[in-house]
């Protein structure tokens, strides 16, 4: 804010004395206006201790030259920061010695990010669903409310709400992390509180994934319907790299380079900004240079409803989602003996334990595994 005025002002309330004591502040007031904000500086001092020499200076005090140089001091700090692009107006003044963790709105902050990300319509309405039970806890206002037992009572709030299937609480712990990781990297907040607390389990239906043969009913299925067409393409670029819907539509050439004479597709993931790497499957290269890199478009309610028709189309017995493509993926490099290490960094996960219960469900590499005794 370079449009302010400083100085120190000395008993505003006209009650010094010889013997009452008045109160040294300092003022920032806009340039051409009455708006103005006063600063305590602390200092308390009799009438005839105060001298406007150089902008003030105490005099007749033992300690005259430290209180002139703790008010030079002070005046020089909120000079500063009201010169920076941090006070935006004339009341953010008052916060020249908070942090931002003490100021910084939270909800605020959720909603640039999310603006930002430009997420796809139906992650949208996930995101804003958290930020509706954010704003209804209460507790968590700035970023130096988001503390531990917070957390805790946070999740005590929504268990109380109407929160309470595992895969939904997770959901929106999730999203919490997603956003302090991001306040983290830009310095709003020193500590993640989610390191110390136990996210509730994910409990629901285990993950549907396509086995060999299936993935070749669909490969061999050729809808006569564009968009059905559409799909399918969609859908197997998704089992051989393993995107997520959202990360599937913002797909680019510019997701593909090489590593040691091999194409890869390097990126991040849209949802929780973890990076994730894996070979270019010449699979899903044909069906990228098919569209010449721009893949087509689909709703993510659109994309799911036509992969019911795509299924049934190719007599595929499960129900063919989204997720299901990304699970293929998971236990197709599973089975081929990928190390889980690196399988979870090509899937994008934060930790292998988000990629552990896809090797639960390998009962194929099993009974494979086994043949080995005959």
């Amino acid at each position: 804010m370079d449009n302010a005025q400083i100085r120190f002002v000395f008993d505003a309330k006209k009650i010094a004395s010889e013997t009452k004591k008045g109160l040294l502040q300092i003022e920032v007031r806009l340039t051409g206006s009455n708006r103005r904000k006063t600063i305590s500086t602390g200092i308390h001092l009799y009438k005839n201790q105060f001298s406007d020499k150089n902008g003030f200076t105490c005099k007749n005090h033992p300690n005259a030259t430290a209180i002139t140089g703790q008010a030079a001091s002070i005046f020089r700090k909120i000079e500063a920061f009201v010169l920076s692009d941090k006070c935006k107006s004339i009341e953010d003044t008052l916060n020249w010695n908070k942090s931002p963790e003490q100021t910084y709105s939270v909800i605020k902050f959720i909603f640039e990010t999310l603006r930002k990300d430009n997420q796809q319509k139906e992650t949208y309405k996930h995101h804003l669903a958290f930020i509706r039970k954010l704003e209804k806890f209460g507790k968590i206002k700035v970023f130096s409310d988001i503390t531990y037992q917070n957390v805790i009572d946070f999740d005590f709030f929504l268990k109380q709400n109407g929160v309470v299937a595992g895969a939904s609480l997770n959901k929106k712990h999730t999203l919490f992390k997603y956003y302090i990781k991001k306040a983290i990297n830009l310095e709003l907040l020193s500590k993640n509180p989610y390191d110390n607390f136990k996210m509730p389990s994910p409990k629901g239906k285990k993950p549907v994934f396509l086995v060999q043969n299936e993935i070749e009913m669909i490969l061999n299925y050729f809808p006569k319907i564009e968009k059905i067409q559409h799909t399918k393409d969609l859908f197997v670029f998704q089992i051989f790299t393993g995107m997520a819907y959202v990360d599937l539509m913002s797909f680019s050439k510019n997701d593909v380079s090489e590593m040691n004479g091999m194409k890869i597709i390097r990126s991040n993931r849209h949802k929780t900004d973890e990076s994730f790497i894996s070979l270019f499957l010449p699979e899903a290269e044909e069906i990228a240079e098919k569209y010449n890199y721009e893949l087509p478009k689909l709703s993510n309610q659109k994309y799911n409803d036509y992969l019911k028709v795509l299924g049934a189309g190719a007599e595929i017995k499960k129900n063919l989602t989204s997720h299901v493509a990304r699970h293929t993926f998971a236990t197709y490099l599973l089975n081929k003996n990928i190390p889980i290490e690196s399988v979870s960094r090509a899937l994008g996960h934060s930790t292998i334990k988000m990629t552990e219960h896809y090797a639960k469900m390998l009962g194929q590499k099993v009974v494979n595994d086994m043949k080995k005794l005959l």
